[in-house]
């Protein structure tokens, strides 16, 4: 039942809800002065204290809101200045809502939750949801009046709230989520020392707080993600290093523990500079997707990994946002259109988060979308898709064979693994302070073996998560050295297979076959130039071409052979001419580009050329330096003999 209030009486402030007021019983502004002195605290640091919710807001005060590096306009400092006297850069002093920041028709706020709220319209709604329903709140500061000046129970001023929530957050500066907000998941601080992001809580220097803004990143509230154990224990990390074991590997020796430091790295790839990108691979029946169910019990289910046999980049990049969640795609088979398809734009997106560069994308509206990739990721699949060398240099490629019908089945008890895989991830955090010196030993224990660059990055990046899981200690150097040596065949087994763009190049010109007549016999470039130098067991002839006169056909597609036998160079025309645009059109070396990946070979010489009459300039390349030229070998595995250089009587054209 309302209650109706005589003037000089305010018990209505506190119960608002459950009064009405007669026109001739309005009270006077002594009353109201008086009333208000004796009014309670407004209730939002009380609600906050007893809630928790204002840590946030309390972190952001003390380490510096959002953009503190901008100077004080985007600090908020504080002092004055915000009107009304409104500190300056907050909604009003001690408000539960944090402004982040201005970009173009968009104010950032953190909420009540934590939650990162990007607004273009501060419409009743959006304050009221922003703000969780606290109207008792809004109202008490920004209270609604009747026509007659009575106060409206239950109602907020929407026009003052929303001209305080866009003052504030324009005194805070410009500021965009790009580079700044940072999502469920492992990151650094400046200092190096590792964050957890769980979510709902943050843990900085091992205690758990609300999310917030800290250290000039702005960490939301988001679903929780599974958390690290409270306990240390290396025996986890042992116990999945003998479950993964029981797969039948190509590499035995090796490949359980790449994949324990695999497994490792998924779950802090935020807080690494180098994300290494693994595929696993193997024909039906060999456990690739017993494996993938692995992994995502490790991380403790799908909160903690983004797992899929469908996806596109797109879609990864929508479910991902701020996060570093880590990625397991199975069945990402090659596709029909590899320029086109959704496996190659997957891909480039694992090739970016590797190294957690920035993403351009153009959007429907026309402003684009722009962001960073933290995550890793890890492919399975029957066969692998053809990659260029900057993505074959980015992956740990892990190779299953078939199991035998008595192996026994991994086991996979879902609570049994996350428990394992809680404890791993509190190990690798609770050792986090030996990373940079762990690394660094494992990184020139590689490199002593002549495995630096992205081999260094990679498997220097497994190996030293795989050794802090298991070990407190730091590594010993035979231990190391031991493990380079082991990895020194695969790795330069593996390096031939990366080779280069420059290889890749020639590889392609030397396979094209060339019509010269249009008709006939049709051999590749490789059984042309290999006449025309006179390698063993080349051609003798081709129709009517033989090594004396092969010159005269292979100019016209912009090619020459200097020299005999192993002291031989082929030589390739800079310009696009007609017969040479042919042999790489539609190829990443079309219209001339052939001439950078030339100029990259090792030896090649720049000079002047001359080709069927047509001058350019051009790279000689030795027979040396072309991968697998000088390897034919004949019936008693012999090869070729070096032979004094002559020059073929067609030569006179070439200067």
């Amino acid at each position: 039942m309302a209650v109706t209030t005589e003037p000089g009486d305010m018990s209505w402030l506190e119960e608002p809800a459950r009064t009405t007021y007669r026109p001739d019983a309005r009270p006077s502004e002594a009353d109201l002065r008086a009333g208000l002195a004796e009014a309670p605290e407004a209730p939002g640091r009380a609600f906050e204290e007893s809630t928790g919710h204002g840590e946030h807001r309390d972190a952001g005060k003390s380490q510096g809101a959002a953009g503190e590096d901008r100077g004080s306009s985007a600090a908020g400092d504080g002092a004055g200045g915000g009107g009304s006297g409104r500190p300056r850069g907050e909604i009003w002093e001690d408000c539960p809502v944090v402004p982040l920041g201005v970009h173009g028709d968009l104010s950032y706020y953190l909420d009540t939750k934590g939650q990162l709220r990007s607004v273009d319209n501060h419409s009743l709604d959006k304050i009221r949801h922003i703000f969780g329903g606290r109207i008792g709140l809004l109202s008490a500061k920004y209270p609604s009046y009747y026509k007659n000046g009575d106060p409206k129970p239950g109602a907020f001023d929407q026009a003052k709230a929303a001209t305080a929530m866009v003052a504030a957050s324009t005194e805070r500066g410009v500021w965009s989520p790009v580079g700044k907000v940072r999502g469920a998941g492992a990151w650094l601080d400046e200092d190096g020392r590792l964050i957890f992001h769980a979510g709902d809580e943050v843990m900085i220097e091992g205690r758990w707080r609300s999310p917030g803004v800290y250290g000039g990143h702005v960490y939301p509230a988001s679903d929780p993600v599974p958390r690290p154990a409270k306990e240390i224990s290396a025996e986890a990390a042992a116990e999945i290093l003998t479950t993964l074991e029981s797969w039948n590997w190509a590499r035995p020796d090796i490949d359980p523990m790449l994949t324990l430091g695999v497994i490792c790295a998924q779950q802090i790839g935020g807080a690494l500079d180098w994300r290494p990108v693994t595929w696993v691979t193997g024909d039906q029946a060999t456990g690739k997707s017993t494996l993938q169910r692995l992994l995502r019990y490790l991380h403790g289910g799908s909160s903690g990994l983004l797992q899929a046999s469908d996806a596109t980049e797109a879609g990864i990049r929508s479910v991902i946002g701020y996060s570093s969640m880590p990625v397991a795609l199975d069945e990402l088979e090659p596709d029909d259109d590899p320029k086109k398809g959704k496996a190659g734009a997957i891909i480039r997106l694992a090739r970016i988060a590797a190294s957690g560069d920035q993403i351009l994308r153009g959007s429907t509206d026309q402003k684009g979308y722009q962001g960073n990739a933290y995550s890793c990721f890890l492919f399975s699949s029957i066969l692998v898709p053809p990659l260029p060398p900057q993505d074959r240099s980015r992956l740990i490629l892990l190779d299953l064979n078939r199991l035998s019908p008595d192996a026994p089945k991994p086991k996979d008890d879902p609570r049994r693994l996350k428990a394992l895989g809680a404890t791993l991830r509190a190990s690798i955090i609770g050792r986090w302070d030996s990373w940079a010196e762990r690394l660094d030993l494992w990184r020139g224990s590689l490199a002593a073996q002549g495995h630096g660059g992205r081999q260094a990055d990679n498997y220097g990046t497994v190996l030293a998560l795989a050794d802090m899981a298991l070990h407190e200690a730091l590594p010993p150097d035979e231990l190391m050295s031991s493990w380079a040596r082991k990895l020194d065949v695969h790795l330069s087994a593996e390096s031939v297979d990366v080779g280069s763009n420059a290889e890749d190049m020639l590889v392609h010109l030397l396979s094209q076959p060339l019509d010269v007549w249009r008709r006939g016999q049709k051999l590749n470039v490789a059984s042309w130039i290999a006449m025309a130098a006179k390698l063993p067991r080349a051609p003798e002839a081709i129709e009517a071409a033989t090594a004396e006169n092969a010159n005269t056909y292979l100019a016209q597609f912009g090619l020459r052979v200097k020299g005999r036998d192993v002291n031989a160079e082929l030589c390739i025309a800079n310009k696009p001419l007609a017969g040479l645009r042919s042999l790489f059109e539609g190829t990443p070396w079309a219209e001339g580009v052939w001439s950078q990946a030339a100029r990259r070979v090792t030896d090649a010489k720049s000079a002047n050329m001359t080709f069927a009459r047509v001058p350019s300039r051009g790279y000689a390349i030795p027979f040396t330096s072309i991968p697998g030229l000088l390897n034919a070998m004949d019936e008693t595995g012999g090869v070729s003999q070096r032979r004094e250089a002559s020059v073929p009587p067609d030569m006179e054209d070439f200067v």
